[in-house]
């Protein structure tokens, strides 16, 4: 489950008897909040059977408290219950696979995510996580998370940053029950055309960049990083005839930084002018579905998707395809 942090907070404790005292850990846990950029949760010195053993940080900004005796499983030891705080990685949960939106819980959203409860507080993630995945005993425990200092309390944790939240509706939903990304063994197989998701992102000299304004109508869609846009879009206009279809473009910094995404004035600069509409990705799920689709590596092309006027992709191909096959894709469309 969430063995990472037990291989690197717990193993020390895992069957030696060595565990600091419990009024240590606590303290230990004290210094490393009052350091840390964001407000660090637990669940005070004892959650029901399982008092506070040990606690960890690490140069992400990872902190983990963990409670009660860990026990022997094949690659470390597993504690019967870990507490998580760390900042929302916007890259990694744009392509996170398999989450779950829960109802609310202490008052901020909350998704079932690597066999665990997780809740969104300012820009931070907060994991409550059991050895046997019990959702229900996790958001018990989460009715005691309080920050570390402060007493026990029933409150509303802070609700979640707007851009934060995008991030988590994007991967997993905006309602109670809804799911994000599958397993392609998890779901169905996709049966010949594809439906492109709605998606909203900012446009390059102002404004939004809306897909449902698209719907309706045939529309090329040219996605990647600056350059393979740009070059798919001339590529695309110059073999294009009339009746011409829309053609617009979706920037993504696959590159860039996970924690801070690059202002869009600094795509704008990078693409100078351009001909066409043209958004940008800062939340990359949207890029992120066209090159999944596609099975297209980022880091080489971009993708070109022709969709039809019902909004699923009929052909793709990648920005660096032949003419032939951009002009076939084309004729397609058109039909």
């Amino acid at each position: 489950m969430w063995l990472t942090a037990v291989l690197m907070f717990a193993v020390a404790g895992c069957g030696t008897g060595t565990s600091h005292k419990h009024e240590q850990v606590e303290e230990r846990l004290s210094e490393i909040a009052a350091e840390a950029e964001r407000p660090i949760y637990y669940l005070g010195p004892r959650f029901r059977d399982w008092p506070l053993t040990e606690v960890g940080a690490d140069n992400t900004g990872r902190v983990d408290a963990i409670y009660g005796t860990c026990l022997a499983v094949v690659d470390g030891c597993s504690p019967p219950l870990e507490v998580i705080n760390q900042p929302l990685d916007f890259s990694a949960w744009s392509m996170a696979v398999g989450c779950r939106r829960l109802p609310p819980v202490r008052g901020v959203p909350a998704v079932h995510f690597g066999g665990a409860l997780v809740l969104l507080t300012g820009d931070s993630l907060v994991t409550v996580a059991f050895t046997s995945d019990d959702t229900a005993t996790a958001a018990a425990a989460a009715e005691q998370l309080r920050e570390v200092g402060a007493e026990l309390s029933r409150a509303a944790l802070p609700p979640p940053d707007t851009v934060a939240l995008q991030v988590i509706e994007a991967a997993c939903g905006k309602n109670p029950g809804d799911t994000g990304r599958m397993e392609p063994d998890e779901g169905p197989e996709p049966v010949g055309e594809m439906q492109v998701p709605d998606f909203t992102v900012g446009r390059l000299g102002g404004g939004e960049l809306r897909w449902a304004a698209y719907l309706g109508k045939p529309v090329v869609v040219v996605v990647g990083d600056v350059p393979h846009v740009l070059t798919g879009i001339q590529r695309v206009l110059a073999l294009t005839t009339n009746p011409r279809p829309a053609v617009i473009g979706l920037v993504w910094k696959p590159f860039g930084s996970k924690d801070a995404p690059a202002p869009i004035a600094e795509i704008e600069q990078e693409a100078g002018q351009v001909t066409v509409p043209v958004g940008y990705a800062a939340i990359p799920r949207p890029a992120v579905w066209f090159f999944d689709m596609a099975e297209v590596d980022a880091a080489h092309s971009g993708v070109i998707a022709f969709v039809n006027a019902d909004g699923t992709v009929i052909r793709h191909v990648r920005t660096d395809a032949p003419d032939d096959a951009i002009a076939a894709a084309l004729d397609r469309l058109a039909r």
